[in-house]
């Protein structure tokens, strides 16, 4: 299981007492169906039970913590103060799987995965000589937190200033690497990560070093971009590259070197691209890393996807969809065949969503189905789905492995990309016959989905037949919470937004949704936010990110557009007409209700 889910330690009775007995939540037979997942799929009963009863498992946590007497906390890295963490040894930390996060005169508050253990928690008073306030809190977050006990990264973390809304610079303090005058070795040592950021360090450690940073500010992406002079290392958080350090340019081979011996590259090739991947454990915490190698003028620039293996266990609770898209969203899900589509940029957060929807089809249907995928790579592994990767090498590619999946008795298909008419052929057909197929195409909208399967090749007939929902989506940045403020619209603003041609519609929506006021102008009304920039931020003013989603679902009015191959602009008028929430509507709900910025929303849904 990913590292969201929290191994709380409370028994199957007290749990059911609490869900079914007290609060209601679920009822005894949905518990029961419940443990019986639980048991067939290895996984914690209470993930199991907040996947069944449609609740986050968040809440199912807050729930279990007021239960039990003591705080909830989900931990971030920015809620650790350095002062309480030097309260407790790392070892012991580590073995016990807690962590200290604040001090408050004699009270010292601990996140922990069991704050019922009174043994360990009268171990730790007298080891502090404080007054130890317990909350609970999911091990994965306790996992990521132990890691600011290694000082070179609390460093790095505690340099970072502010430049520019979408820039960060991080420099070295003098003597780590890519220091003038100072020697920055290469070994091959087992990569500790105990160093400093400074002479000595090899490019095990440097690398070790590398993914601890990513972890903790919860980068989905290194960068590792040669030039002549310098390796510039880039991390993008929240969607935006950040530039972190600079390592000298004799770092680049060997730690290049080291990166392709965990991927299970070539470390003689430098010529051609390569592609790989690799586990990492970093003191408990565990991601995947996708491994892209190509060859530039000062060397190879390497690229690390990081894959958390907390977005393998998100739920559609967890997307942000507003209750009208969720509940189009289940409906759609439900059929028995169709096709269903995920259409957006690269980094919009597909991958989590298709992951998403077939855990809970899974969960809805009691694993009575055979969901099988067709993947490039693999990015998560679930339980009880068979993932198919693909080896275009040796000439298994897409449409190959769809051929050979339809004769696997599938009731549920997931493809990664549709790329090729082939492909979308293969899957049209797939849904004819009775399967459920979903998929991601490379669109500006949702609505845009139709006249670009048209131009593949897909038969107007065969689409309109099969072709049920298409989820377009981008990712936003969040506002800090911890210093969010409200501020009111200016003028120009205000005519920025009604100039738009879906002003009027846009609006009516968003009174019908009781996200605006019913008076004469709406905007003057109006409050938006923003982050004015805080510790838990690192005065980014953003902390996170939420999902922005436009849903079409097709009707019969949509069915007959799609037979006379009508233009997108005609269908997208009418999906508007028939009450379609847009993606920028749904990022204009979001603006008012304090989520994100209206310059968030003009930068990725636009």
């Amino acid at each position: 299981m990913g590292q969201a889910v929290s191994n709380v330690l409370v028994a199957e009775e007290e749990l059911k007492a609490l869900l079914v007995g007290e609060l209601g939540l679920v009822d005894e037979a949905e518990f029961e169906r419940a443990r019986l997942m639980a048991t067939r799929l290895k996984m914690p009963l209470e993930r199991a039970v907040a996947e069944r009863g449609r609740f986050p498992f968040a809440f199912l946590l807050e729930q279990l913590a007021q239960a039990w007497g003591v705080g909830f906390i989900d931990l971030k890295v920015s809620d650790v103060h350095l002062e309480a963490l030097k309260t407790i040894r790392d070892e012991y930390a580590k073995s016990h799987v807690v962590v200290p996060f604040e001090q408050a005169g004699r009270q010292l508050k601990v996140a922990m995965v069991n704050p019922r253990d009174r043994v360990l928690i009268k171990d730790m008073e007298q080891m502090t000589r404080l007054e130890v306030v317990p909350f609970l809190a999911p091990e994965g977050t306790i996992r990521r937190a132990q890691l600011l006990y290694k000082g070179n990264l609390r460093e790095l973390l505690e340099r970072s200033t502010v430049q520019a809304s979408t820039e960060v610079k991080r420099p070295l303090a003098a003597g780590g690497p890519g220091q003038p005058g100072k020697q920055w070795t290469a070994g091959t040592g087992g990569g500790t990560g105990r160093s400093q950021w400074g002479a000595g360090t090899d490019a095990s450690e440097m690398v070790t070093q590398l993914l601890e940073y990513a972890v903790v500010t919860r980068a989905s992406d290194i960068h590792l971009e040669p030039y002549e002079a310098e390796m510039v290392i880039r991390y993008r958080i929240d969607g935006v590259l950040h530039e972190v350090l600079s390592l000298p340019s004799t770092a680049q081979a060997p730690v290049t070197a080291r990166i392709k011996i965990l991927s299970a590259m070539r470390i003689d090739e430098h010529r051609i691209a390569q592609d790989g991947r690799f586990d990492a454990d970093l003191s408990g915490f565990k991601i995947d890393l996708r491994v892209s190698a190509v060859p530039t003028q000062w060397g190879e620039k390497i690229v690390m996807r990081v894959l958390s293996r907390e977005a393998a266990s998100a739920d559609l609770d967890d997307l942000g969809l507003a209750a009208s898209d969720h509940e189009i969203l289940l409906r759609n899900l439900m059929r028995p065949h169709g096709m269903i589509l995920v259409t957006g940029p690269t980094g919009a957060g597909k991958s989590t969503s298709l992951y998403a929807m077939l855990r809970r089809i899974s969960v809805e249907r009691q694993s009575g189905v055979n969901i099988s995928t067709v993947e490039d790579p693999i990015e998560y592994t679930m339980p009880r789905v068979n993932q198919i990767p693909l080896n275009v090498a040796a000439g298994f590619d897409f449409a190959s492995a769809l051929r050979a999946l339809l004769r696997q008795d599938p009731d549920v298909i997931m493809v990664g990309e549709i790329r090729d008419r082939e492909t979308v052929e293969i899957g049209v057909r797939a849904a004819l016959v009775g399967r459920l197929f979903l998929s991601t195409l490379h669109t500006n909208d949702a609505t845009a989905a139709v006249p670009r399967l048209l131009d593949m090749g897909v038969e107007p007939f065969l689409l309109a037949s099969t072709l049920v929902l298409v989820v377009a989506q981008r990712l936003a940045r969040r506002i800090c919470v911890g210093c969010r403020e409200s501020e009111s619209l200016d003028e120009t603003t205000m005519k920025l937004l009604r100039a738009r041609p879906d002003y009027e519609h846009t609006i009516e929506l968003l009174r019908q949704q009781g996200v605006l006021g019913t008076g004469p102008d709406p905007l003057a009304e109006a409050r938006t936010f923003r982050g004015k920039g805080c510790e838990q931020c690192r005065g980014g003013g953003f902390r996170g990110r939420v999902g922005i989603f436009e849903l079409f679902e097709i009707n019969d009015q949509m069915r007959q557009r799609i037979m006379e191959r009508q233009d997108g602009g005609s269908i997208r008028a009418a999906a508007a007409a028939a009450g379609m929430r847009t993606m920028f509507g749904d990022g204009l709900a979001k603006v008012f209700l304090g989520e994100t910025t209206l310059a968030e929303v003009y930068r990725v849904a636009m």
